[in-house]
This record gives structure tokens, C-alpha cells and sequence, in this order.
């Protein structure tokens, strides 16, 4: 049996926006009962406190303005391959947990998603469809900043998004469950707006439900 030492916690920076590895010792949290993980940028991103069976993780949500305290069971810590954080109010991707080689290789294949999308978009086969094209390009790569740090997902749950261009925005649509958020692009203070975000989210389609 094979038991892990090392744990890696990816965690989306609320001031900077990049995504930061922290690995974490096993020996480490047993000679601490407390630890501050910290981006490259200086900002706190959380603190893992060992408390009995389980690890707390006490982290920033940008879209509640609190702080949550997530439990994470000690012994799914140290084995988990990759597993997503959330928090549980708003679905909100707040970061990864399991194997380092495992988190950067689902983050680098979300990216290269994300920028195949992107590049497929070829603005000259528009024409004269978009109606500012410089504006909705700027605005575009505001969307695909966003989309890189996890910041676009839907009530659902789901992380998985197509986009469409319109003449005067970008349409955003949840492929789970078909949620979907329009992005206006007619004006600077759309591109002021976009620019203002940290994070996108899909309103999940409402279902009706008869009694059977």
C-alpha cells in the first residue's frame, strides 16, 4: 500500500486572478495545526487547520464576499487523485485538490479548450455581422481571461460553456443543462463593465415539474 505524503490544493487568487499550486506536506500538518497558503502575489488565499478526522479549508468566495469553511475528509486528502472545491452556496469553482501532475494537466487541457474555441473564431468570416468588431474582440479576451481562472460556470454546477457571437454581444450557454448569460458588446462601458468582473455565471434554465 502506497501512502501519500504529498497533496497539492489549487486555489484561484481573489486578487490577483492566477491559480496557485500549494503543496502540502503530510509531515508538515502534523507539525502545525495551522497553515496560511499564500499566492506569489502576497494575498492569502486560505488556511487549512487540521482539526481531529478532518482538515478545514477557510477560503475567500469572491461571489459571497465571505469566507467559507470547507470540511475535507483527512483520509480522501491524501488519496485523491483531483477533485474539485466548490463552494456550496453558488457552485463556484474555488479551486482543485489531489495530485499535482493530475490538477495541472486538467488545468492546461480546460485552457487549451478554451483557446480552440477562441481561435476558431475567425472574425473575418463575420463580415459585417458584428457590429464593432474592435470592441467585441477586447471584450472577448476579457471573457477568455475570466474563463482561464474558472470564473465562468453555471448555477448547475457545470464548468462545460459554448459561446456564439451576435452582432452586438456574446452569448454564453451552459451544454449541461442550457443555462445561458448574455454579454453586451455595443458600447465602452460594456468593455468597462467585463473588465469590472471576476466571474461569470450562467442562469440554469427553470424546469417545470407536474405531479404525477
Amino acid at each position: 500500500m502506497i501512502i501519500g505524503t504529498v497533496a497539492t490544493l489549487a486555489l484561484y487568487c481573489p486578487r490577483c486572478g492566477k491559480i496557485q499550486n500549494h503543496d502540502i506536506s503530510r509531515f508538515a500538518m502534523k507539525s502545525s495545526m495551522r497553515l496560511d497558503l499564500s499566492c506569489s502575489c502576497g494575498q492569502i488565499q486560505a488556511t487549512l487547520t487540521a482539526c481531529r478526522h478532518q482538515y478545514l479549508l477557510n477560503i475567500p468566495c469572491l461571489l459571497c464576499q465571505t469566507n467559507h469553511i470547507i470540511r475535507l475528509n483527512k483520509k480522501e486528502f491524501w488519496h485523491t487523485n483531483f477533485d474539485k472545491i466548490y463552494c456550496a452556496q453558488e457552485n463556484l469553482e474555488l479551486g482543485f485538490i489531489g495530485k499535482r501532475n493530475v490538477i495541472e494537466k486538467t488545468i492546461a487541457d480546460h485552457k487549451r479548450e478554451f483557446d480552440s474555441i477562441i481561435h476558431e473564431m475567425d472574425f473575418d468570416d463575420y463580415g459585417e455581422y458584428i457590429e464593432n468588431p474592435s470592441l467585441m474582440l477586447e471584450i472577448l479576451n476579457r471573457v477568455h481571461d475570466i474563463a482561464e481562472r474558472g470564473g465562468i460556470f453555471c448555477r448547475c454546477g457545470s464548468s462545460a460553456v459554448e459561446i456564439n457571437l451576435l452582432p452586438d454581444g456574446i452569448a454564453l450557454r451552459c451544454i449541461h443543462c442550457g443555462g445561458h448569460k448574455i454579454i453586451d458588446a455595443r458600447r465602452e462601458q460594456d468593455l468597462a463593465l467585463i473588465n469590472s468582473l471576476e466571474v461569470i455565471e450562467l442562469i440554469a434554465e427553470r424546469r417545470s415539474h407536474q405531479k404525477q
